[in-house]
């Protein structure tokens, strides 16, 4: 991806967020940076984004009449596959509520609420909370025609008519470090407080607290930063729910919680990528920013388009290659030795083989 292409792609999502209307003369895009910027959407997850900024410009080219149809179709796609996604959800929650077993969604489902429309955030599973009843919301949704795949240490996975339901009794993998039990027991305990959720009754299932969100997305992003890489897609993310919802957020309690566990300097320059870059309103005068680093994580997102910067094939080995190659990212962003997460984790994965708490 070119410098022009990059700048482009930043635009795009600075239009989005702000709902202004792209200027391509400021980006000085020959007809292959125009095939490049579609193609470099859709691997970030971008494609009905992009679109539904850049349809006007393409629209007024004429030499873009070919890029114009190929991308409008793979929009189509991509709401088809939204709409019957959302059916499929409706099925799921009706199967649970009918069981009577409440389940919280969350993740994918909630940020797509952040968008212009649902269909522009491709989501590629559904994540549900069901605590302590897990098991027996797998036997549910097996008996409404879910396939049972597998089950891992925080959630099992089912194929529901080819969509994969990843079923949670843990939001997060909790283990190695004191400090991630903590952070798994605060957010457990929004999930469980009834009153602060809100019901979601397109698909009968309820959806967490704003605060929830907000933690859940930065030691998650944070986690696949770090172990697999993340796409534009989900500073996208950070920067929409911030606009959306920045005004209900406790951003000292915030704060605190991500100075506890490493996250803060991660916190600081997804903020600086969303409000400085991406252009999302500052909604309080305490959040903070760091500029050389978020600019540092939004080149090397936007790099991984061209090569990925870690190995998603799985396995032990994958996991080691990556700290060895990512290893600034522990150093710099969390500011701890990346032998120690080794160790940490090599800990978590050989002693720690339930979840008990």
């Amino acid at each position: 991806m070119n410098e022009r292409v990059a700048r482009a792609l930043a635009g795009v999502c600075r239009s989005y967020v702000r709902g202004e209307v792209f200027s391509p003369g400021s980006y000085d895009l020959a007809a292959e940076d125009w095939r490049s910027l579609y193609e470099v959407c859709g691997r970030h997850c971008l494609t009905s984004v992009g679109y539904s900024v850049l349809s006007e410009s393409l629209q007024s080219d004429a030499g873009l009449r070919e890029v114009k149809l190929t991308w409008a179709l793979a929009c189509r796609s991509v709401a088809a596959r939204h709409h019957r996604r959302m059916k499929l959800i409706a099925r799921i929650g009706r199967a649970l509520r009918a069981s009577g077993i409440d389940a919280v969604v969350f993740k994918g489902i909630v940020l797509g609420e952040c968008y212009r429309s649902g269909d522009h955030r491709e989501c590629g599973d559904l994540d549900i909370y069901t605590g302590r009843d897990m098991e027996r919301a797998t036997e549910a949704i097996v008996a409404a025609g879910g396939i049972f795949e597998e089950r891992t240490i925080k959630n099992t996975h089912i194929r529901f008519e080819g969509f994969p339901v990843e079923n949670h009794a843990y939001t997060t993998d909790a283990r190695g470090r004191r400090s991630n039990r903590e952070l798994e027991l605060r957010l457990r305990g929004m999930l469980e407080d009834v009153a602060s959720r809100r019901e979601l009754p397109e698909v009968e299932m309820s959806a967490p607290p704003e605060m929830f969100t907000a933690l859940h997305m930065m030691r998650h992003t944070l986690h696949h930063y770090i172990w697999e890489g993340i796409t534009v897609r989900n500073l996208l993310d950070w920067a929409l729910f911030l606009d959306a919802n920045g005004s209900r957020i406790d951003w000292p309690e915030f704060y605190r919680v991500c100075e506890k566990h490493r996250m803060r300097r991660f916190a600081d320059a997804m903020n600086h990528i969303s409000v400085n870059v991406f252009g999302a309103g500052i909604c309080c005068d305490v959040i903070g920013f760091e500029p050389e680093l978020g600019e540092r994580i939004l080149r090397d997102v936007m790099a991984s388009c061209d090569a990925a910067s870690a190995d998603r094939s799985g396995g032990r080995l994958a996991t080691l290659r990556n700290l060895l190659r990512n290893g600034w990212k522990v150093r710099d962003i969390c500011g701890r030795s990346p032998l120690s997460e080794l160790f940490y984790m090599t800990v978590g994965a050989l002693f720690q083989r339930r979840l008990r708490f």
